[in-house]
């Protein structure tokens, strides 16, 4: 193959992906590999590269992986391509071989901060975590701590040395800088739920004192069932209060903490007594005998919730019905060879629970195509 017919072909790929045309770009990088005079050329491995990148976007993890089982560079790579196989090495968890594309690239354009935050998040997940730190705190002074996936990779630092406070705050930062990304969202969530464990498993040793954790432990709780930093304040200068007028009795924070969300939430969409004992682990009788307690020591302001229904309350539904969708979601993984496409799926989801918003049913949507991407790669 001549050197024009390969720049034609080249030119095809790109048109194709501009226009979005996957079968085009497919056919035309398949014409790329099959032609003997590109063998062993760096125009070989950059097709190889954008095929595994196309292969990718479509969901073939197999076939990609399978595609770089035995890649290796054919003369001195480019940036771009060093910088392409960084990121499909990356996508396939060859944290290796992404490394090494990135320490090379960057060689080349040392000042690359987009390629240095990455390099620090592939350092974590090969657990060279003191290097990782090193370049993200380098990569976080640079942008003066204002890009949410460098404080989102900070913050798995932190909580992968069992730092959850330290994890939290760079993560609420993360939030601030960009509101809608739903993986900071999820992962504030996930810290937020190992902090009350944590919380838990210090009081089941005695480490702290019932009075000083039930606030702390409602807190969290709150946060993960939805409710605003107003709802949170309530809690917690109600049980100052009684804490003021009373001694706690009893060695279970976990049901003072029931009692004190049932008490503030009331007014407005809450959980059942039911619904929170099993939340907190505890039964529903004490709940019930701790919020009467509660309920005749102090009163308790009238937080009207239901003014916020659209929004807080929305977010309480929300949480409410993740746990009814995961049983459902977590069946799909089991069933999804019964299924023909992504589509067929997601409407098998639907069928066993409506969403509580349109949010909520994209995020569904997403963890259906995310499990149909990843279907041939797990078999």
């Amino acid at each position: 193959m001549d050197n024009q017919k390969i720049s034609w072909l080249w030119k095809q790929v790109e048109q194709a992906r501009v226009s979005g045309n996957v079968e085009k770009a497919r056919e035309s990088l398949e014409r790329l590999l099959e032609d003997t005079s590109v063998k062993k050329t760096p125009d070989e491995n950059l097709a190889t590269l954008e095929m595994c990148r196309l292969e990718l976007g479509t969901g073939e993890l197999t076939k990609a992986s399978r595609r770089l089982s035995n890649f290796k560079w054919y003369g001195v790579p480019g940036a771009a391509s060093l910088l392409m196989a960084a990121d499909v090495f990356l996508q396939l968890d060859i944290f290796e071989l992404s490394l090494e594309s990135l320490e090379s690239y960057l060689k080349i354009y040392p000042g690359d901060i987009d390629a240095s935050r990455k390099q620090g998040l592939v350092l974590l997940m090969l657990h060279r975590d003191h290097e990782a730190e090193k370049i993200l705190l380098a990569v976080a002074r640079r942008e003066r701590y204002r890009v949410a996936s460098t404080l989102t990779y900070l913050a798995m630092l932190e909580a992968k040395r069992d730092r959850l406070e330290e994890s939290l705050h760079l993560l609420l930062q993360a939030k601030e800088l960009s509101p809608y990304d739903e993986k900071i969202e999820h992962s504030l969530l996930r810290i937020e739920a190992l902090r009350v464990q944590m919380r838990r498993s210090a009081i089941e040793k005695n480490d702290l004192p019932l009075v000083d954790v039930v606030a702390g432990m409602t807190a969290g709780m709150l946060g993960l069932h939805g409710y605003s930093s107003e709802v949170v304040t309530v809690a917690t200068d109600s049980w100052s209060r009684f804490c003021a007028l009373a001694i706690p009795s009893g060695r279970k924070p976990e049901a003072w903490a029931a009692a004190l969300e049932y008490a503030v939430t009331r007014s407005g969409p809450h959980f059942t007594q039911e619904q929170l004992a099993e939340e907190y682990g505890v039964s529903v009788s004490h709940l019930r005998s701790h919020y009467q307690i509660l309920k005749e020591s102090i009163e308790f302001p009238q937080v009207n919730l239901l003014d916020r229904l659209a929004t807080e309350g929305s977010d309480l539904l929300r949480n409410a019905r993740m746990e009814e969708i995961t049983v459902i979601l977590a069946e799909l993984g089991s069933k999804r060879d019964e299924f023909q496409n992504a589509s067929d799926a997601a409407a098998w989801v639907f069928d066993r629970v409506s969403p509580v918003d349109e949010l909520q049913q994209r995020e569904i949507e997403e963890f259906v195509a995310y499990i149909w991407q990843k279907k041939d790669y797990l078999k």
